[in-house]
């Protein structure tokens, strides 16, 4: 899956921003990665359950849907070097 990102986010955003957009989107993918099963393994040290560990990646992963959500709504429209097809 993240070799798409990149395809992804040329895709959907504007050409001359690639370069910083998909260096950020990959730092956050490995900070995530990273970071999660620490954090999960930190949280149930504290808690003794996995119940808060698995809550805190549903919340994660909620946040990163609404971010995906607000920058497709952002871009939507014709995509950046799309062609647009008009009626016979």
């Amino acid at each position: 899956i993240v070799p798409s990102y990149a395809i992804i986010v040329r895709e959907y955003l504007p050409a001359r921003e690639a370069g910083q957009r998909i260096g950020f989107v990959i730092m956050a993918t490995i900070l995530g990665m990273a970071l999660g099963g620490w954090m999960s393994g930190w949280i149930f040290d504290a808690t003794g359950s996995y119940r808060m560990a698995f809550l805190n990646g549903i919340a994660f992963n909620l946040l990163n849907v609404a971010i995906m959500v607000l920058v497709l709504w952002r871009t939507k429209g014709p995509r950046p070097g799309a062609v647009a097809l008009e009626p016979a």
